[in-house]
């Protein structure tokens, strides 16, 4: 090996050398080395074998274009190395000329610049980063020296500003587009930070020249350790969509407490898992609690009318159990006095698996209030319907009947009159007899035209489902049974088989037996109040509905006359609905009954023959009078 070979050997940089026509004829140890191959499988342009497959051609066009130039040149491009990494290499290229100025020889140098091209990339990562986020943050930097006046705006800062890129920055341009309303502040701050060095953080309006109104939010922080040198940097942000948003959002908050207070609901949340409560400031209002207290439940208990607390305590353990939209009607006693609220709450299953009820308490005392007025007046006016009704219908039978019995009593007078004669008128007694006769008839077709007059005429026959035609009548009487805070319960069977009738009629029935176990349980605590409607087949084909309620009960001397005409046990009843159910039961072919239940109480069935059996009702023509 010669000394030249030696010294190069001993160059700390990969060197190699080539011919003119650019085939590669040296290579110098490290060159070697790092490829991990020998001279013989590097010489010519077996080298470039190496070379990682994205540079290799942008490389060689390189190297072509220097060989037909004779010029120095460089290049960057990847080589593998021996354990198969890529690292980043500089290539440079030097020609040696002949005295005629021919290229004789190329020498060059591979200098490894992996770290610096990571660095770079990684740097242009870094702001290009940068740019995206100030991009969509909508924000911008800013550097600011006062002393020499120099200021440096990102492109961002430009944007926010309303500027293009290749304006000068100055405090004038920002001051400029400042809203006159908010320049005297801005300048104001400005002036201290030039001659303080006191820090800017402030928000303020730009007047765009299309008449445009931007907020924006300058931060900037002195970073300089002369006191009398400021120096700032920092960021100035469009907070334009922030801002109108905060204001929507706070006229919302006013319109929403506002709306609240007008229609007196509050709203709450309960985070279900750790029994957090929180209450708007109506809901507090309508609960009388005091708006820096701490809401929690024992509180709210104790504003909870005694005989509601059962009912509350159920929605909260049905919602605790994975139920869904409580909708209840409960009384607070607040300062001595009864409110009547309704809650209607929604759960929201939140993504870690949290639950969380949130609703709303409108204070309902008014229209609960007026309804029970409306009810008692509703009530006094039938009832005087029903007196004037009946006194009615009673002058009109008076009226009909008084005539034939005058008739028949006058009669009875002259027949016993002629018969104590001396002697005996006898064919003047059997005449007077006669005229007694057609009184009294007269006296009975005033009966048939009255019960005529109270039939409602042809029945409708037809196969019917016992149990939905009680669903109906649940579906009616709802809203009275939730007013009278009464808890039904439902047996329905269902295997009961069709039965044959009039489905108005017995609906009436139906009807009639509920409202009567409403109208019982009027006395009882709300707690107590409960009704149980039940179905089912009986074995003669037949079906049977229950009636159950913890009402005032029945005594035993009053069973023998309930279904009487005019027999009745309430202080405002007429004694008419039993009677009437009694006759439409009867007229389809069953039978109804009455039981008192043990612990308080009574329970009213009917039964009804089934579709197929010769009692039933299929030649019914009308209803019963």
């Amino acid at each position: 090996m010669s000394d030249r070979n030696k010294i190069v050997d001993a160059i700390p940089v990969m060197a190699w050398s080539c011919l003119p026509n650019g085939s590669a004829d040296y290579f110098n140890m490290h060159f070697l080395a790092y490829l991990g191959i020998t001279t013989e499988e590097a010489v010519g342009w077996k080298w470039m074998s190496a070379l990682h497959p994205d540079d290799a051609e942008q490389l060689k066009g390189i190297w072509l274009e220097l060989l037909k130039s004779g010029r120095r040149g460089e290049a960057e491009a990847r080589l593998r190395r021996s354990d198969g990494e890529y690292r980043w290499f500089l290539f440079r290229a030097n020609p040696v000329f002949a005295e005629d100025g021919s290229v004789v020889r190329w020498y060059g140098t591979n200098t490894d610049i992996d770290d610096r091209k990571r660095a770079e990339e990684e740097l242009r990562r870094t702001a290009a980063f940068l740019e995206q986020g100030q991009r969509l943050t909508q924000t911008g930097s800013v550097w600011w020296k006062p002393s020499s006046g120099q200021i440096y705006w990102s492109d961002g800062a430009y944007r926010v500003a309303g500027y293009p890129v290749t304006q000068k920055p100055t405090v004038n341009l920002i001051l400029d587009r400042c809203h006159p309303e908010d320049l005297p502040m801005v300048r104001e701050i400005v002036n201290r930070a030039i001659y303080d060095g006191t820090n800017m953080d402030l928000e303020h309006r730009l007047l765009l020249p299309d008449g445009e109104i931007k907020y924006v939010h300058v931060v900037l922080q002195n970073i300089s350790s002369d006191a009398g040198d400021p120096e700032f940097i920092g960021a100035v942000t469009d907070i334009t969509g922030r801002t109108i948003a905060d204001k929507k959002l706070r006229r919302s908050d006013v319109l929403l407490a506002e709306g609240q207070r007008i229609s007196m609901t509050g709203t709450f949340s309960w985070k279900v898992d750790s029994d957090e409560l929180a209450f708007s400031d109506e809901l507090n209002r309508i609960f009388g609690f005091d708006p820096d207290v701490v809401v929690d439940f024992d509180r709210i208990a104790a504003r909870v009318y005694e005989e509601d607390l059962e009912l509350l305590a159920k929605k909260m353990a049905e919602v605790r159990l994975g139920g869904d939209n409580p909708d209840y009607d409960i009384r607070l006693l607040v300062d001595g006095r009864i409110k009547y609220v309704r809650v209607v709450g929604r759960i929201v299953r939140h993504l870690d698996g949290t639950s969380e009820c949130i609703g709303a308490v409108q204070d309902v005392s008014a229209q609960r209030l007026a309804e029970q007025a409306r009810d008692r007046l509703r009530s006094e006016l039938a009832q005087l319907a029903r007196v004037m009704s009946l006194s009615t219908v009673a002058a009109s039978i008076a009226h009909e009947v008084n005539q034939p019995l005058a008739g028949i009593i006058t009669n009875a007078s002259t027949s016993l009159r002629m018969l104590a004669e001396t002697p005996p008128n006898v064919s003047g007694a059997i005449e007077t007899a006669r005229r007694t006769i057609r009184d009294v008839n007269r006296a009975a077709d005033v009966i048939v035209r009255l019960r005529t007059l109270f039939k409602r005429g042809v029945a409708t026959i037809e196969p019917l489902d016992l149990n939905a035609a009680a669903r109906e009548v649940i579906a009616l009487l709802t809203n009275d049974m939730q007013r009278s805070r009464i808890s039904l319960h439902s047996e329905f069977s269902g295997e009961l088989p069709l039965i044959v009738g009039d489905r108005v009629q017995l609906q009436q029935v139906v009807m009639n037996l509920l409202r009567n176990s409403i109208d019982a349980m009027a006395e009882n605590s709300p707690s107590s109040r409960k009704i149980v409607i039940r179905t089912e087949p009986e074995d003669d084909g037949g079906v049977q509905l229950t009636v159950t309620d913890t009402g005032s009960g029945l005594a035993t001397p009053e069973i023998e006359r309930l279904f009487d005409p005019f027999h009745t046990t309430k202080l405002y009843g007429m004694g008419i609905g039993l009677s009437v159910s009694r006759s439409i039961v009867e007229a389809h072919g069953g039978r109804i009954w009455a039981a008192p239940v043990s612990g308080g109480g009574a329970m009213f069935g009917f039964w009804i023959p089934g579709r197929d059996k010769p009692n039933s009702p299929s030649a019914m023509k009308a209803d019963p009078p």
